[in-house]
């Protein structure tokens, strides 16, 4: 994940969107999402609105062969295709589509590790 995530962090710096959040967290979020997806809106708006620090990609607004390139790579290491929002926690833990009970869950845990 940690690869997958450097790897377009860097190349498409300009497009990756920061959010700071309100609630003290150690976890880094960071979505690879779509810009008219109406589940990702729905999840940067609930991590925007529990006050969570999260970063973003909308990989519609990247090259397509490039935006391929990321979800295969995805697949490669999920072993499944990618639904959006895919979320990584702390460039090791990941969920594919919208569900934020998982998500606050791992977020929890990954603070509860940290801590």
């Amino acid at each position: 994940m940690e690869k997958v995530q450097n790897s377009a962090m860097k190349r498409f710096r300009d497009l990756v969107t920061h959010i700071d959040g309100s609630v003290k967290q150690t976890a880094e979020i960071f979505l690879f999402a779509l810009s008219t997806c109406m589940w990702c809106s729905l999840g940067k708006k609930w991590l925007k609105e529990k006050g969570y620090r999260y970063s973003y990609l909308d990989v519609d607004r990247i090259p397509l062969e490039e935006k391929n390139r990321i979800k295969e790579e995805l697949a490669e290491i999920t072993g499944e295709q990618p639904r959006f929002p895919f979320v990584i926690f702390d460039k090791k833990k990941w969920h594919s589509g919208y569900e934020p009970s998982i998500w606050e869950e791992i977020i929890h845990e990954q603070d509860e590790n940290a801590g």
